[in-house]
């Protein structure tokens, strides 16, 4: 009876002692028998089982399936999820955009973006064609060289949904998240807008005229580009893009008499949007964009 009291009292030790540690499942498929000291955001730390007194090991948590504690809790890991809302939760979701080398171009451009998801975001803006640079037209009237301004006058508006990348990066061998509306994204994108500019009628005598013509254009373009956001108040981006475009414009130069030459609607700068070839053909654009985050 001693001996089965005895027998029984060793069994129960060691079946305590076999369950009272801490199992650390890790992502390539070994299991750590350790006592955990301290679960952080990033990494644990715990000392080995068999020596519970020894030094303190420290593991990165995406390396870590799962802890079971000696209790039977467990607790999972695995890599971070960059759709997770709740970690954008304190992220400002709207920003106000200027075109910033648009006034070279002879144009000055707005916009705003609001984030409605992770990884989605529309995009609207205005511009007023105009506000900005005017070109200088150079020709001849006989054999005097004369200049004239384009003078634009119009305006456009583009509208667009942004398919953003996750905004993540990594950094020490962890995905760290980064601003909601950071990241490389594409959008489809609509231009519809209308202006005026001067152009020049040259007549077969070799004088010409200056005339003025009226603009209407659009697009449609698939737009590529990058964002950075930097403290969290102020927003970086740099894009381009190519689609499909269609307009009125005459070029430049037209001439007057019975046989028509010369480059007609062979290509258009419309300001928002640069057609190559005939109308309709290519679109496309680029810039880059200064803005300010929103509450």
């Amino acid at each position: 009876m001693k001996y089965s009291l005895l027998l029984f009292t060793c069994l129960a030790i060691f079946s305590l002692s076999s369950t009272a540690q801490d199992k650390i499942y890790r992502q390539n498929g070994k299991v750590i028998l350790a006592k955990v000291i301290e679960v952080g955001s990033a990494e644990v730390k715990y000392r080995l089982f068999e020596n519970p007194e020894g030094p303190i090991y420290i593991l990165e948590s995406d390396r870590i399936k799962k802890i079971v504690y000696e209790s039977g809790a467990e607790e999972k890991f695995g890599k971070d999820d960059p759709k997770d809302t709740e970690r954008y939760a304190d992220d400002l979701k709207k920003v106000i955009k200027v075109n910033f080398f648009s006034p070279l171009y002879g144009y000055t451009e707005i916009g705003y973006e609001k984030s409605l998801a992770v990884g989605r975001s529309i995009e609207f803006s205005v511009g007023g064609i105009g506000l900005g640079k005017s070109s200088v037209l150079s020709f001849y009237n006989g054999n005097i060289n004369e200049e004239v301004r384009y003078k634009p006058r119009g305006f456009f508006v583009t509208g667009g949904y942004k398919f953003n990348k996750l905004p993540d990066f990594i950094l020490f061998g962890r995905t760290r998240m980064s601003h909601l509306m950071q990241g490389t994204y594409l959008k489809p994108t609509l231009y519809l807008g209308h202006y005026s500019e001067n152009y020049l009628l040259q007549k077969q005598n070799n004088s010409s005229e200056v005339l003025r013509q009226q603009v209407s254009f659009g697009a449609l373009q698939l737009e590529f580009g990058k964002q950075w956001i930097f403290g969290e108040k102020v927003a970086l981006n740099i894009y381009w893009g190519l689609g499909y475009g269609f307009d009125n414009k005459e070029d430049t130069y037209q001439y007057e008499g019975s046989q028509a030459y010369g480059y007609y609607n062979e290509s258009a700068w419309n300001y928002a949007n640069a057609r190559g070839g005939k109308s309709p053909g290519l679109s496309g654009t680029f810039g880059l964009k200064l803005g300010l985050l929103l509450k």
